[in-house]
């Protein structure tokens, strides 16, 4: 992720800061190793309505995976915002 922020930065007209750069990187960090535990996204389906979406696997779904992979990508998203917007 380093090296493609570098990319970015040389090749963009992007204003990032070294504390924006820190918090950006430390969620990225943070959150992906606490998803790819597992437990915190199963906890998540079952106390927001959704314990049956944790279980499924049919169809070629697996409602883990899916919800694994969303909340990976919308911690990006917030990793990006805070790398350049602090």
């Amino acid at each position: 992720m380093a090296v493609m922020l570098g990319l970015a930065w040389a090749v963009l007209p992007i204003q990032m800061s070294w504390a924006g750069l820190a918090a950006g990187l430390i969620v990225s960090a943070v959150t992906h190793a606490l998803f790819d535990r597992r437990w915190p996204v199963r906890w998540l389906l079952q106390h927001t309505g959704s314990p049956d979406f944790a279980e499924l696997r049919a169809a070629g779904m697996n409602g883990m995976y899916v919800t694994d992979q969303a909340l990976h990508q919308t911690a990006l998203l917030v990793s990006a915002l805070l790398i350049t917007v602090l």
